[in-house]
Protein backbone atom coordinates (compact mmCIF):
# COMPACT_ATOMS: atom_id res chain seq x y z
CA UNK A 1 0.00 0.00 0.00
CA UNK A 2 1.19 3.37 -1.02
CA UNK A 3 3.12 4.38 -4.00
CA UNK A 4 6.07 5.61 -1.77
CA UNK A 5 6.80 1.82 -0.43
CA UNK A 6 6.39 0.03 -3.94
CA UNK A 7 8.71 2.20 -5.43
CA UNK A 8 11.26 1.62 -3.29
CA UNK A 9 10.42 -2.22 -3.78
CA UNK A 10 8.23 -3.03 -0.99
CA UNK A 11 10.92 -2.45 1.35
CA UNK A 12 9.45 -0.41 4.25
CA UNK A 13 9.02 -2.39 7.58
CA UNK A 14 12.14 -0.48 8.59
CA UNK A 15 10.88 2.68 7.58
CA UNK A 16 7.13 3.23 8.35
CA UNK A 17 6.82 6.81 8.73
CA UNK A 18 3.96 7.60 7.28
CA UNK A 19 -0.07 6.64 6.98
CA UNK A 20 0.71 3.52 5.62
CA UNK A 21 2.83 2.31 8.25
CA UNK A 22 -0.09 0.41 9.49
CA UNK A 23 -0.06 -1.79 6.85
CA UNK A 24 3.97 -2.93 6.95
CA UNK A 25 4.81 -2.16 10.48
CA UNK A 26 1.96 -0.51 12.65
CA UNK A 27 5.18 0.38 15.53
CA UNK A 28 6.22 2.82 12.69
CA UNK A 29 2.91 5.28 13.80
CA UNK A 30 5.13 6.43 16.18
CA UNK A 31 7.52 8.08 13.82
CA UNK A 32 5.20 10.25 12.65
CA UNK A 33 5.29 13.95 13.70
CA UNK A 34 2.02 15.39 12.36
CA UNK A 35 -1.43 13.85 11.10
CA UNK A 36 -1.45 12.63 7.63
CA UNK A 37 -4.37 12.00 5.32
CA UNK A 38 -3.84 9.76 2.38
CA UNK A 39 -5.38 8.65 -0.86
CA UNK A 40 -3.57 5.91 -3.01
CA UNK A 41 -4.90 5.14 -6.72
CA UNK A 42 -3.65 1.19 -8.31
CA UNK A 43 -3.99 0.38 -12.32
CA UNK A 44 -3.02 -3.26 -11.74
CA UNK A 45 -2.66 -5.86 -14.27
CA UNK A 46 -5.39 -6.10 -17.28
CA UNK A 47 -8.75 -4.37 -15.49
CA UNK A 48 -7.86 -4.96 -12.02
CA UNK A 49 -7.81 -1.98 -9.83
CA UNK A 50 -7.19 -0.98 -5.73
CA UNK A 51 -8.19 2.18 -3.92
CA UNK A 52 -6.75 2.54 -0.34
CA UNK A 53 -7.52 5.55 1.61
CA UNK A 54 -5.28 5.92 5.31
CA UNK A 55 -4.95 8.31 8.03
CA UNK A 56 -2.33 8.52 11.06
CA UNK A 57 -0.93 11.37 13.67
CA UNK A 58 0.12 11.67 17.10
CA UNK A 59 -2.44 12.25 19.93
CA UNK A 60 -1.62 14.09 23.29
CA UNK A 61 -1.56 10.73 25.54
CA UNK A 62 1.53 9.88 27.22
CA UNK A 63 0.66 6.08 26.73
CA UNK A 64 0.46 2.78 28.57
CA UNK A 65 3.71 2.96 29.50
CA UNK A 66 4.31 6.57 30.10
CA UNK A 67 7.23 7.35 27.58
CA UNK A 68 5.37 9.74 24.89
CA UNK A 69 4.95 9.22 21.03
CA UNK A 70 1.76 7.53 21.05
CA UNK A 71 -0.07 7.66 17.63
CA UNK A 72 -3.08 6.28 16.10
CA UNK A 73 -4.44 4.90 12.81
CA UNK A 74 -6.75 3.96 10.37
CA UNK A 75 -7.01 2.55 6.54
CA UNK A 76 -9.40 1.17 4.25
CA UNK A 77 -8.64 -0.95 1.35
CA UNK A 78 -10.94 -2.18 -1.81
CA UNK A 79 -9.41 -3.83 -4.46
CA UNK A 80 -11.10 -5.32 -7.21
CA UNK A 81 -10.57 -8.24 -9.98
CA UNK A 82 -11.95 -7.20 -12.68
CA UNK A 83 -14.81 -8.76 -14.86
CA UNK A 84 -15.14 -12.58 -15.94
CA UNK A 85 -17.28 -14.10 -18.81
CA UNK A 86 -20.01 -16.63 -18.20
CA UNK A 87 -21.27 -18.75 -21.23
CA UNK A 88 -23.66 -20.81 -20.68
CA UNK A 89 -24.31 -23.36 -23.60
CA UNK A 90 -27.09 -25.73 -24.66
CA UNK A 91 -26.95 -29.50 -24.93
CA UNK A 92 -26.43 -29.50 -28.99
CA UNK A 93 -23.57 -26.88 -28.02
CA UNK A 94 -25.55 -24.08 -28.92
CA UNK A 95 -24.74 -20.80 -26.64
CA UNK A 96 -27.58 -19.86 -24.06
CA UNK A 97 -26.21 -16.97 -22.76
CA UNK A 98 -23.35 -14.75 -22.31
CA UNK A 99 -23.22 -12.42 -19.55
CA UNK A 100 -20.51 -10.60 -17.95
CA UNK A 101 -19.89 -10.58 -14.05
CA UNK A 102 -17.70 -8.92 -11.62
CA UNK A 103 -15.06 -11.58 -10.54
CA UNK A 104 -14.79 -10.28 -7.21
CA UNK A 105 -13.85 -7.69 -4.52
CA UNK A 106 -11.73 -7.39 -1.16
CA UNK A 107 -12.38 -4.83 1.59
CA UNK A 108 -10.24 -4.91 4.04
CA UNK A 109 -10.95 -2.05 7.51
CA UNK A 110 -8.10 -1.46 9.90
CA UNK A 111 -7.20 0.59 12.81
CA UNK A 112 -4.30 0.58 14.64
CA UNK A 113 -2.47 2.40 17.94
CA UNK A 114 1.46 2.71 18.58
CA UNK A 115 3.23 3.96 21.04
CA UNK A 116 7.11 4.02 22.50
CA UNK A 117 7.86 1.40 25.12
CA UNK A 118 11.50 2.85 26.53
CA UNK A 119 14.53 3.81 25.44
CA UNK A 120 18.04 2.37 25.89
CA UNK A 121 21.09 4.78 26.28
CA UNK A 122 24.58 3.53 24.80
CA UNK A 123 27.63 5.09 26.05
CA UNK A 124 30.46 4.82 23.93
CA UNK A 125 34.09 6.71 24.12
CA UNK A 126 33.28 10.47 23.22
CA UNK A 127 29.80 10.13 22.79
CA UNK A 128 26.35 8.71 23.55
CA UNK A 129 23.55 7.22 21.73
CA UNK A 130 19.76 6.55 22.28
CA UNK A 131 17.42 3.65 20.83
CA UNK A 132 14.31 4.26 20.91
CA UNK A 133 11.53 1.29 21.21
CA UNK A 134 8.50 1.16 19.16
CA UNK A 135 5.36 -1.00 19.37
CA UNK A 136 1.56 -1.20 17.52
CA UNK A 137 -0.94 -3.11 17.07
CA UNK A 138 -3.65 -2.99 14.70
CA UNK A 139 -7.06 -4.96 14.18
CA UNK A 140 -8.79 -5.85 10.79
CA UNK A 141 -12.02 -6.54 9.30
CA UNK A 142 -11.72 -8.34 5.78
CA UNK A 143 -14.43 -8.94 3.56
CA UNK A 144 -14.41 -11.14 0.02
CA UNK A 145 -16.84 -11.36 -2.46
CA UNK A 146 -16.48 -14.14 -5.24
CA UNK A 147 -18.61 -13.71 -8.79
CA UNK A 148 -21.20 -11.99 -7.34
CA UNK A 149 -22.70 -14.89 -5.23
CA UNK A 150 -20.19 -16.01 -2.78
CA UNK A 151 -18.52 -13.91 0.18
CA UNK A 152 -17.05 -14.60 3.73
CA UNK A 153 -15.40 -12.30 6.31
CA UNK A 154 -12.23 -12.92 8.94
CA UNK A 155 -11.08 -10.96 11.29
CA UNK A 156 -7.25 -10.09 11.98
CA UNK A 157 -4.79 -8.95 13.94
CA UNK A 158 -1.30 -7.50 13.02
CA UNK A 159 1.29 -6.47 15.36
CA UNK A 160 4.96 -4.38 15.16
CA UNK A 161 8.29 -3.27 16.70
CA UNK A 162 10.54 -0.92 15.48
CA UNK A 163 13.86 0.20 17.41
CA UNK A 164 15.79 3.18 15.84
CA UNK A 165 18.40 5.36 16.52
CA UNK A 166 18.37 8.98 15.26
CA UNK A 167 21.76 9.90 15.90
CA UNK A 168 22.87 7.16 13.85
CA UNK A 169 19.90 6.84 11.45
CA UNK A 170 19.66 3.63 11.56
CA UNK A 171 15.86 1.64 12.17
CA UNK A 172 15.19 -1.89 12.64
CA UNK A 173 11.58 -3.48 12.26
CA UNK A 174 9.87 -6.51 12.54
CA UNK A 175 5.97 -7.67 12.22
CA UNK A 176 3.28 -10.01 11.35
CA UNK A 177 0.39 -9.50 9.86
CA UNK A 178 -2.97 -11.28 9.10
CA UNK A 179 -3.22 -13.22 12.38
CA UNK A 180 -6.27 -14.56 12.64
CA UNK A 181 -9.31 -16.32 11.29
CA UNK A 182 -9.79 -18.07 8.17
CA UNK A 183 -11.97 -17.03 4.80
CA UNK A 184 -14.88 -19.61 4.52
CA UNK A 185 -16.86 -19.16 1.41
CA UNK A 186 -18.96 -22.43 1.50
CA UNK A 187 -17.92 -25.84 3.38
CA UNK A 188 -14.14 -25.32 3.43
CA UNK A 189 -11.91 -22.60 4.34
CA UNK A 190 -8.49 -20.79 3.88
CA UNK A 191 -6.27 -19.54 5.87
CA UNK A 192 -5.49 -15.79 6.31
CA UNK A 193 -1.62 -15.10 4.56
CA UNK A 194 -0.14 -14.84 7.80
CA UNK A 195 3.25 -12.77 6.70
CA UNK A 196 5.94 -12.10 9.23
CA UNK A 197 8.65 -9.24 7.66
CA UNK A 198 11.69 -8.10 8.36
CA UNK A 199 13.07 -4.81 7.62
CA UNK A 200 16.56 -2.44 7.83
CA UNK A 201 16.72 1.00 7.05
CA UNK A 202 19.46 3.64 7.14
CA UNK A 203 19.56 7.48 6.65
CA UNK A 204 22.32 9.23 5.13
CA UNK A 205 22.53 12.95 4.82
CA UNK A 206 25.81 13.56 2.56
CA UNK A 207 24.76 17.31 2.33
CA UNK A 208 22.06 19.33 4.39
CA UNK A 209 19.27 19.33 1.79
CA UNK A 210 19.74 16.09 0.61
CA UNK A 211 18.14 13.19 2.36
CA UNK A 212 19.23 9.57 1.36
CA UNK A 213 17.40 6.55 2.55
CA UNK A 214 18.98 2.71 2.30
CA UNK A 215 16.45 0.13 2.59
CA UNK A 216 16.33 -3.85 2.53
CA UNK A 217 13.53 -6.33 3.71
CA UNK A 218 12.45 -9.40 3.63
CA UNK A 219 8.99 -11.53 4.27
CA UNK A 220 7.76 -14.92 5.01
CA UNK A 221 4.42 -16.36 4.22
CA UNK A 222 3.41 -18.34 6.73
CA UNK A 223 1.21 -21.20 5.43
CA UNK A 224 1.87 -21.04 2.02
CA UNK A 225 5.93 -21.52 2.75
CA UNK A 226 7.39 -18.66 0.51
CA UNK A 227 9.75 -15.73 0.94
CA UNK A 228 10.85 -12.95 -0.90
CA UNK A 229 12.99 -10.10 -0.38
CA UNK A 230 13.60 -6.57 -1.35
CA UNK A 231 15.92 -3.70 -1.60
CA UNK A 232 15.46 0.15 -2.27
CA UNK A 233 16.46 3.42 -2.04
CA UNK A 234 14.71 6.73 -2.06
CA UNK A 235 16.78 9.99 -2.71
CA UNK A 236 15.03 13.78 -1.61
CA UNK A 237 16.31 17.28 -2.54
CA UNK A 238 15.40 20.01 -0.14
CA UNK A 239 12.06 17.96 0.87
CA UNK A 240 10.72 19.28 -2.55
CA UNK A 241 11.82 16.55 -5.23
CA UNK A 242 12.49 12.95 -4.30
CA UNK A 243 13.07 9.76 -6.68
CA UNK A 244 13.32 6.14 -5.79
CA UNK A 245 14.38 2.54 -6.90
CA UNK A 246 13.72 -0.57 -5.89
CA UNK A 247 14.21 -4.57 -6.78
CA UNK A 248 12.13 -7.39 -5.84
CA UNK A 249 13.52 -10.83 -5.63
CA UNK A 250 11.85 -14.43 -5.50
CA UNK A 251 9.12 -13.67 -7.40
CA UNK A 252 7.82 -14.56 -10.97
CA UNK A 253 7.38 -11.17 -12.03
CA UNK A 254 10.69 -8.91 -12.90
CA UNK A 255 10.70 -7.39 -9.85
CA UNK A 256 11.97 -3.60 -10.88
CA UNK A 257 10.21 -0.74 -9.37
CA UNK A 258 10.94 2.94 -9.57
CA UNK A 259 8.65 6.15 -8.43
CA UNK A 260 9.14 10.21 -7.91
CA UNK A 261 7.75 12.17 -5.04
CA UNK A 262 6.84 15.76 -4.72
CA UNK A 263 6.30 17.77 -1.82
CA UNK A 264 4.72 21.21 -1.59
CA UNK A 265 5.35 23.73 1.77
CA UNK A 266 5.98 20.21 3.25
CA UNK A 267 1.81 19.58 3.51
CA UNK A 268 0.82 18.11 -0.03
CA UNK A 269 2.67 15.18 -1.38
CA UNK A 270 2.41 13.55 -4.50
CA UNK A 271 3.94 10.00 -4.92
CA UNK A 272 4.07 8.05 -8.20
CA UNK A 273 5.19 4.74 -8.28
CA UNK A 274 5.84 1.66 -11.36
CA UNK A 275 6.44 -2.25 -11.56
CA UNK A 276 7.30 -4.43 -14.14
CA UNK A 277 5.35 -7.24 -14.07
CA UNK A 278 5.12 -10.31 -16.54
CA UNK A 279 1.68 -9.64 -18.34
CA UNK A 280 1.83 -6.01 -17.89
CA UNK A 281 3.14 -2.78 -15.62
CA UNK A 282 1.51 -1.59 -12.85
CA UNK A 283 0.72 2.27 -11.99
CA UNK A 284 0.29 3.79 -8.80
CA UNK A 285 -0.56 7.37 -7.40
CA UNK A 286 -0.94 8.43 -3.99
CA UNK A 287 -1.88 12.11 -2.90
CA UNK A 288 -1.75 13.13 0.66
CA UNK A 289 -1.75 16.46 3.09
CA UNK A 290 -0.31 17.25 6.31
CA UNK A 291 -1.61 19.12 9.21
CA UNK A 292 -1.18 19.73 12.76
CA UNK A 293 2.43 19.58 13.06
CA UNK A 294 3.59 18.70 16.79
CA UNK A 295 7.58 19.52 17.88
CA UNK A 296 9.38 16.36 18.67
CA UNK A 297 10.34 17.39 22.16
CA UNK A 298 6.97 17.91 22.57
CA UNK A 299 6.31 14.22 21.15
CA UNK A 300 8.42 12.49 23.50
CA UNK A 301 7.45 14.23 26.86
CA UNK A 302 7.05 10.97 29.30
CA UNK A 303 4.65 10.97 32.10
CA UNK A 304 5.50 12.17 35.44
CA UNK A 305 5.83 9.54 37.98
CA UNK A 306 3.27 9.64 41.05
CA UNK A 307 3.97 10.60 44.14
CA UNK A 308 1.64 11.03 47.51
CA UNK A 309 1.32 14.33 49.08
CA UNK A 310 -0.27 15.19 51.89
CA UNK A 311 -2.36 18.61 51.78
CA UNK A 312 -0.20 21.51 52.73
CA UNK A 313 2.94 19.44 52.06
CA UNK A 314 5.51 20.21 48.94
CA UNK A 315 6.63 17.41 47.26
CA UNK A 316 10.12 16.27 47.73
CA UNK A 317 12.06 13.63 45.95
CA UNK A 318 12.78 10.32 47.57
CA UNK A 319 16.70 10.64 47.13
CA UNK A 320 16.66 14.12 48.29
CA UNK A 321 18.52 14.64 51.67
CA UNK A 322 17.01 16.21 54.27
CA UNK A 323 19.53 19.53 56.04
CA UNK A 324 18.11 20.48 59.60
CA UNK A 325 18.20 24.49 59.49
CA UNK A 326 18.52 26.32 62.70
CA UNK A 327 15.38 28.04 63.53
CA UNK A 328 16.71 31.94 64.55
CA UNK A 329 14.57 33.03 68.04
CA UNK A 330 11.96 35.56 67.12
CA UNK A 331 11.86 38.65 69.07
CA UNK A 332 9.14 39.59 71.09
CA UNK A 333 7.18 42.41 70.76
CA UNK A 334 7.52 44.79 73.63
CA UNK A 335 4.19 44.95 75.52
CA UNK A 336 3.04 48.48 76.42
CA UNK A 337 3.69 50.07 79.92
CA UNK A 338 0.86 50.33 82.20
CA UNK A 339 -1.28 53.53 82.03
CA UNK A 340 0.46 54.50 85.40
CA UNK A 341 3.70 54.33 83.98
CA UNK A 342 3.59 56.35 81.24
CA UNK A 343 5.32 59.23 80.38
CA UNK A 344 3.40 62.08 81.84
CA UNK A 345 2.42 64.88 78.43
CA UNK A 346 2.47 61.61 76.15
CA UNK A 347 -0.90 60.35 74.67
CA UNK A 348 -2.10 57.10 75.47
CA UNK A 349 -2.80 55.67 71.77
CA UNK A 350 0.41 56.24 70.78
CA UNK A 351 1.13 52.70 73.17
Amino acid sequence: MGSRALGMGGAFTGVADDATALHFNPAGLSQMKAHEISAAFLSGQTDTSSQHFAYGGPIPFAGLAGEGFSSVGGSILYSRGGQIEINEINADGSMARSDKISAGYDMVASAGYAERIGMTPIETPGKSYDINHFIGAAAKIIRSSLAERYSATAVAVDAGYLAQCPDLGVALGFAASNIGGKMRFLESSDPLPTTIRMGASYLFKPRPLHDLIFAADGDFLFHDRLWHTAAGMEYFWNKLFGFRLGWQFNRSTLGLTAGLGLQWKQRFTFDYAWAAGSVGNSHRLTFGYRFGGIIQSNRGKTRRPFMEVSPGQESMPANAEVIPVEEKPRKKKRAAPPPDERPSGVPGWIY
